[in-house]
């Protein structure tokens, strides 16, 4: 489950950290009513869509007065960010700022645990900061079982020189940031930024939460969140793969992964991660998958922006080698990939694909650990 910014915003305050007064408009008239009875005037409006980059996108505007917040919210509300429609904003009170910091908690792939983030550069791209500072990013890894210790959540502050009443209150933050992503079943609970305010408070201004479906929190989940809503917000390729039964879930990375089984394409992710690549998502064809539904699954991966590889690792069972070499070739012929492709075809029918894809100009890898390295190497020279 991926919240949007309010939603997340709702499991922050319920576990005691700070967040700005605000409340969520569907049209221009909500948002003006919030602006002037809430909110004084003044207020940041924010598209609430399950993307990144909002800011940089122009899906953030501060607004002086209710006028502008209901002329921007117009123009805001059924247009598309990154692809995706605004149908909600997110309407809070200004902050002063005195200075923005990074926290998040999340699942580490490659530990299988958790791992506690920390930067005293907030509100920017964070990836941006580990390659042009990396020593501006603090990392701990709590124990799984014994959790996130004192000395742990010290060693990460001290590099921001807290000092009183500040150092306290930070502390405090980041151990109820922690307990929130263990009670929530999280993957993961990031702010950025944390705000220091003029006046030495600490405030999260933004929340993104992404919580374990099979949690067995999930229910606690469900009784926070406010009745009646929507509780899964997709991408549209999400949504578009839920339409023609295909398990897609939209990732961070540049690699495009296609796989038949949750085990299988778990599994190329991990050794992907391992192996220093980004996968872009996860897509199951599902057991017996035939050529129709390749293609279709190679639609809807290749249509995500930013795209710099592909890996299809295929273990044939019911599903056969020879038909998902088809759909393959029958994808390319409609629309021709300008990125590398990688193929690992094993199993069942595995000489007849492999036959297939040759005659097609495409080699296949013989194994997992070949094919992922292969498109990391691939897309890295492109």
């Amino acid at each position: 489950m991926r919240l949007l910014e309010y939603q997340g915003r709702i499991l922050l305050k319920e576990a005691g950290i700070p967040v700005p007064g605000g409340a969520v408009a569907g049209t221009p008239e909500e948002a003006y009513e919030i602006a002037s009875k809430q909110l004084d005037g003044r207020a940041v409006v924010k598209a609430q869509v399950p993307v990144g980059g909002r800011g940089k996108a122009g899906g953030i505007k501060i607004v002086d007065s209710p006028d502008e917040a209901r002329k921007v919210s117009k123009s805001l509300l059924g247009s598309e960010l990154k692809g995706e429609e605004i149908s909600r904003l997110l309407l809070v009170e200004p902050v002063d700022i005195e200075q923005e910091f990074y926290i998040s908690v999340l699942l580490d792939r490659g530990t299988k645990g958790p791992i506690v983030i920390f930067s005293i550069e907030g509100g920017v791209d964070i990836e941006e900061v580990a390659a042009k500072t990396p020593d501006k990013i603090h990392k701990v890894r709590p124990d799984p079982i014994m959790g996130l210790q004192p000395y742990q959540i010290r060693e990460l502050l001290y590099q921001a020189e807290f000092e009183g009443e500040i150092f306290k209150e930070f502390y405090g933050l980041v151990e109820k940031l922690f307990q929130a992503y263990q009670e929530y079943g999280a993957t993961l609970v990031e702010i950025n930024p944390v705000a220091l305010t003029k006046e030495g408070e600490l405030i999260a201004l933004d929340s993104k939460v992404k919580i374990d479906d099979d949690s067995r929190a999930m229910e606690e989940v469900e009784r926070i969140l406010p009745e009646g809503e929507e509780r899964r917000d997709k991408t549209e390729l999400e949504r578009k793969a839920a339409e023609v039964g295909l398990q897609y879930v939209e990732l961070d990375g540049t690699i495009g992964v296609i796989g038949n089984g949750a085990g299988l394409v778990m599994a190329t992710l991990d050794v992907l991660d391992q192996k220093g690549g980004q996968p872009a998502n996860f897509l199951d064809v599902g057991g017996g998958a035939d050529a129709d539904l390749m293609a279709k699954a190679y639609e809807i991966v290749t249509e995500k922006k930013g795209l710099e590889g592909l890996f299809i690792n295929i273990f044939g069972g019911i599903t056969r080698c020879d038909e998902i070499a088809k759909g393959i070739v029958k994808a390319l012929a409609e629309k021709e990939a300008d990125f590398p492709l990688v193929v690992r075809l094993t199993g069942t029918n595995e000489k007849q694909g492999r036959k297939i894809l040759e005659e097609n100009g495409i080699s296949a890898a013989e194994s997992l650990d070949e094919g992922a390295e292969a498109v990391i190497e691939k897309s890295s020279i492109r």
